[in-house]
């Protein structure tokens, strides 16, 4: 096959189609989503696209993958030819996973996850393996009680294998507990469909969805979309009881997202990823604007990715009468403009951080109209805008708009307007929201993040799932039900 059409860039949705039913290899594989539709080919149809063995990694991977579960064991040279998923979407025959692991040693535990997959536990006690937490949380989701409860019973268990970065630590395996860190075989048969790619001002789309976890390397990719089965269980127990060592079978993804949201440390620790999942940023911004523990804690990572993070950590802290983060050098990226939301901070920190930055002056004459501290407030004759006017006129004192009204009477009645939206949100429009609207089951929300009113315009909104902690379960015996509606005395109103 010529070398140059690996570089092409050229969509084709027929060619994509054609690859993933392993019909014909596209005649431009310069695309990602066309790679994974040729991956994706592979791996379902023994016998495609042999002829591109030899060229990319990820098409030689796939390659031996396919020949393994086809009961071939291929010659691999190098490490990057090495699959790490052998046992989707099929398995191979004990003998052939036996004969593999005489060959490739290394691929050990990969045989071990096949084994939980397949049920062989013949083998999988030939492999002599130490108690892997990935390989219990695989014999779970497929029902292979004995290989789960052999890793089970061993006093100390660990993590070999990564299923984020698809590589396999055999030397020095860390000690671990099931965390919720597994691709399991039921995960994989979700699919997504492909879509044109567009690379636009106006609109960015690879043509597919990226995830946490992509150990087949095709990003789950088809030619339909399928619905997540309800194969685990309810995850909303774990919100309000202690964690259990071994989490049970549910996506953790909630957890990871009220966690952040509440600004708790420890099951935030340990329940992350090492990629965000949908809306964990604003929930991780919420959490450090309410929990100065987690504020904290975040300020002693060793690197932030968001400067919207930097800006609620430096939020918290000001509200806390705490400056050291603050010096004339501190770059106006990082400073915020919310400091008065969920705690006011004394006149004297505001005072001395519109000295030491005057670049906040208009946020620090906010956060005097909110605390009434006229004084200081009189002292940095701030300019009018309508973010101060909104601010001045919920204020019980006068003096505020009275003030901003003469200064823009002085200019000729102009008042700057340029601020976004939610900076005209008042304090006392800062309340949380909550929602009469109960769901069933809340097990795969992310945060609503639509309406942008507070922590410097990043919002996430949980209501949804305080709402279904508290109902009993009576209540949610439908789908959704509103509240409201049942809430009679309203009627006479």
């Amino acid at each position: 096959m010529p070398k140059h059409i690996l570089y092409i860039k050229k969509y084709n949705a027929r060619d994509c189609l054609l690859a993933i039913r392993g019909e014909q290899i596209p005649q431009a594989l310069g695309l990602d989503v066309t790679r994974l539709c040729v991956v994706r080919g592979i791996c379902y149809h023994p016998g495609f696209a042999k002829e591109l063995h030899g060229s990319l990694p990820e098409f030689i991977r796939a390659l031996n993958a396919r020949s393994i579960m086809s009961n071939e064991i291929p010659d691999m040279k190098e490490p990057d030819e090495i699959p790490y998923c052998i046992w989707h979407p099929q398995t191979a025959t004990e003998a052939t996973y036996r004969e593999l692991a005489h060959r490739y040693p290394q691929m050990k535990y990969q045989i071990g996850r096949a084994c939980a997959v397949a049920g062989y536990l013949n083998l999988y006690g030939e492999l002599g393996l130490l108690p892997e937490v990935h390989i219990a949380e695989e014999a779970r989701d497929n029902g292979q009680s004995a290989i789960l409860d052999a890793i089970m019973a061993a006093g100390t268990k660990y993590a070999a294998m990564n299923d984020y970065t698809r590589t396999v630590e055999m030397d020095q395996p860390t000690m671990a507990h099931l965390n919720g860190d597994t691709a399991v075989r039921s995960y994989l048969d979700i699919r997504q469909r492909y879509t044109k790619p567009s690379l636009s001002l106006n609109s960015f789309s690879l043509g597919y969805k990226t995830h946490y976890f992509d150990i087949t390397e095709d990003w789950r990719i088809d030619e339909y979309e399928s619905d997540e089965p309800i194969l685990r269980e309810d995850v909303t127990p774990l919100l309000y009881t202690p964690l259990p060592a071994d989490l049970p079978n549910v996506n953790k993804d909630l957890l990871i997202l009220m966690a952040a949201y509440y600004g708790n440390i420890d099951r935030y620790a340990r329940l992350r990823r090492p990629m965000r999942v949908p809306t964990e940023f604003h929930c991780i911004v919420r959490g450090v604007y309410h929990n100065t523990m987690f504020a904290k804690w975040w300020s002693l990572q060793p690197t932030i990715d968001d400067y919207r993070i930097q800006c609620a950590i430096n939020a918290r802290f000001i509200m806390n009468n705490d400056l050291s983060r603050i010096s004339p050098d501190t770059r106006d990226s990082v400073l915020p403009y919310c400091i008065w939301y969920p705690a006011v901070a004394d006149w004297r920190t505001y005072m001395e951080l519109a000295r030491r930055k005057p670049s906040m002056k208009q946020s620090v004459a906010r956060a005097c109209i909110v605390a009434d501290y006229k004084t200081v407030y009189d002292g940095l004759n701030a300019e009018p805008d309508s973010s101060l006017m909104a601010e001045a006129r919920d204020s019980p004192n006068p003096h505020y708009l009275r003030d901003l009204e003469r200064k823009a009477a002085e200019r000729g009645g102009v008042v700057s307007d340029n601020s976004p939206e939610w900076k005209r949100n008042t304090r006392k429009q800062m309340f949380e929201p909550t929602t009469t609207w109960l769901n069933k089951d809340v097990s795969n929300f992310f945060a609503e993040t639509e309406f942008s009113w507070a922590y410097d315009g990043v919002v996430a909104n949980m209501s949804f799932v305080e709402l279904n902690v508290c109902a009993p379960d009576e209540l949610k015996q439908k789908d959704f039900v509103d509240l409201g509606e049942l809430y009679e005395p309203w009627h006479g109103f």
